[in-house]
């Protein structure tokens, strides 16, 4: 009898253990940067930004390089999702990213953009500054020490 209470605590625990591995995986966080980018047909950007997953917050670096229609130079606020995290440090990496924005003083932009890890960003923000573009790059975000 004790063979079948030990056998049944086993799967009990192995469901308990999917059940945490998929919820797991599926977690999405929330995510906002501060940019400000620049160029002429090439142009790059730097920045900060903050992961927040349930009541931990954590500080990021953001850099990157586009190319497209770029023109003018602005500073962009973002705030949106990080979607299929299973681990924080899944955010880290490049995100090839199509982005189209456009700013005459102050005005709207959204990113999309995909990590090789599947993690997925979507931003919509404001940007201030004289700036249009429609452009496919790279935007590298790292976990800041």
């Amino acid at each position: 009898m004790s063979k079948i209470k030990l056998s049944l605590a086993g799967i009990v625990l192995g469901a308990m253990a999917a059940t945490t591995t998929a919820a797991k995986a599926e977690m999405t966080c929330r995510i906002s940067m501060e940019i400000t980018k620049g160029g002429f047909v090439i142009g790059a950007a730097g920045g900060t930004g903050t992961l927040r997953c349930g009541d931990r917050r954590y500080p990021l670096d953001i850099g990157g390089i586009n190319a497209g229609l770029i023109i003018g130079m602005s500073k962009m606020s973002l705030n949106g999702k990080a979607r299929n995290l299973r681990d924080v440090r899944d955010i880290e990496g490049t995100y090839a990213r199509l982005g189209a924005s456009a700013a005459a003083g102050e005005g709207g932009t959204n990113i999309l953009a995909t990590n090789d890890r599947g993690v997925e960003l979507v931003m919509r923000g404001s940007q201030v500054g004289l700036e249009a573009s429609l452009d496919l790059g790279g935007l590298t975000i790292r976990l800041a020490n």
